[in-house]
């Protein structure tokens, strides 16, 4: 798939997702955080849709908290690790992640591209983040995960805060049932934003 395409699905997949919102569920609706799990059309995985507010920041703090991949084990769920490959300039980077999966399903590994797109619009941007082929050996016990497509699509709010639509699809590879993924997807991203509203919010105390 190439970058160009990538980027216009990026854009077309929010609209695509309000459009079917009536064939979602909510399966998260606490501290500020809804989770929605999308049936998809011919695909043995659902797609998940989230939605969060995050207080008293601004894009630019949003994106140190992106860009700081080491920092992922502590806010993004079950990571173990995840360390950049490549810095190809200020917006677009390669990284390695390795996620904790539940017994006895084998953990994960994923090679990802991310790139940010600053909207016409001064007060929204949007991130894609999906996986890319590599030759880098995979570590014993590791499956690597061959498909992850996600965006994220930031915009102001009221001057000091962000409000965050984030989508996500994703085949985890090898043997896990697909029924499984589709009941546990929802808690990831649910634990992840809360981790990160509370780190927004460590951050914020220790400025004021």
């Amino acid at each position: 798939m190439n970058s160009k395409l990538i980027y216009m699905l990026a854009y077309l997949l929010p609209s695509f997702c309000f459009a079917q919102m009536d064939d979602c569920d909510l399966k998260k609706n606490n501290d500020g955080i809804k989770v929605y799990v999308c049936k998809s059309t011919n695909e043995k995985f659902k797609t998940l849709r989230a939605e969060v507010m995050l207080e008293n920041t601004s894009i630019n703090q949003f994106l140190e908290f992106i860009f700081d991949f080491e920092d992922y084990p502590n806010w993004q769920y079950n990571m173990i690790s995840a360390k950049q490959l490549e810095r190809i300039n200020d917006t677009e980077m390669n990284y390695q992640s390795e996620v904790d999966a539940p017994w006895p399903v084998d953990d994960r590994e994923l090679i990802m591209k991310l790139k940010v797109n600053r909207d016409a619009a001064p007060d929204q941007i949007s991130i894609v983040i999906h996986t890319i082929a590599t030759d880098l050996p995979l570590r014993e016990g590791f499956i690597r995960v061959p498909y992850f497509f996600s965006t994220y699509h930031i915009q102001v709010v009221n001057d000091i805060s962000l409000k965050i639509v984030y989508n996500l699809k994703i085949d985890p590879g090898g043997s896990v049932p697909p029924w499984l993924v589709n009941i546990a997807m929802a808690e990831g991203p649910y634990a992840s934003f809360k981790n990160l509203k509370r780190k927004v919010a460590e951050v914020n105390k220790v400025e004021n």
